[in-house]
């Protein structure tokens, strides 16, 4: 079970989808312990309890925690979170939302 990324554009315009896979999550979050110094990332943990939202600037601010957390996954995950890093950094969004089950 992955994470779900809803983009939004201005005026809360629906762009796109985006799933953080499972294996994805799991090598941010179960492979190291080093998420826990980066608060946007402490915010999607949780399949369960994530229901999050971030504006343009936080969204800014979760890029960098993905940025920063790289060293510390497998590279085998690399190209699917710098995937991940491009879409986010498309400023014609404006807004996320994020879920889990």
């Amino acid at each position: 079970m992955g994470l779900d990324i809803e983009m939004y554009g201005k005026e809360d315009r629906y762009l796109d989808f985006k799933e953080i896979e499972e294996s994805l999550h799991d090598a941010l979050f179960h492979t190291n312990n080093n998420w826990r110094s980066y608060l946007y990332l402490r915010k999607i943990r949780d399949y369960y309890l994530t229901n999050v939202e971030f504006d343009r600037d936080e969204i800014d601010k979760f890029i960098k925690d993905l940025e920063n957390i790289k060293i510390f996954i497998p590279g085998d995950y690399h190209p699917a979170l710098s995937e991940l890093i491009r879409i986010l950094s498309n400023h014609e969004i404006q807004k996320i939302s994020i879920v889990g089950d």
